[in-house]
């Protein structure tokens, strides 16, 4: 079977939606960013959430690229750039990250969510 581009586009949105339930299932009992720093634990779910972050953001930067930048300027009520731009921060700064700007981010992913299933909707294949 031919994988097209639009089945991969779609499967790249599928992918940022998995990434965004789990850290919103991590998340769960957080209720703010000392949650994270206090505890060992916290710190653990702090770090793999940073790692689902930079995925989301190189996944993003995966579909703008795939679609010659045509694709997400058409949605421009998402700040993609902002997510790509997390995304160079956690890869190349690491430990210049700034972890209350992380929770803000962790709390709005619900958002980033909702964009996504919509948007994995648009390249869903006609069979």
């Amino acid at each position: 079977m031919e994988y097209t581009l639009k089945e991969e586009i779609q499967d790249k949105f599928l992918q940022i939606s998995e990434s965004i339930s789990i850290i919103e299932e991590r998340c769960k009992n957080i209720q703010n960013v000392d949650d994270f720093l206090l505890s060992p634990w916290g710190m653990t779910i702090l770090d793999a959430c940073i790692m689902r972050i930079q995925v989301i953001g190189e996944t993003i930067k995966a579909v703008d690229d795939k679609t010659q930048k045509n694709f997400l300027k058409d949605y421009p009520q998402i700040p993609w750039a902002k997510v790509i731009g997390l995304r160079n921060i956690i890869s190349h700064e690491y430990a210049n990250i700034d972890y209350e700007i992380i929770w803000v981010v962790i709390q709005k992913v619900t958002i980033l969510f909702s964009a996504t299933t919509i948007l994995s909707a648009v390249f869903q294949p006609i069979k």
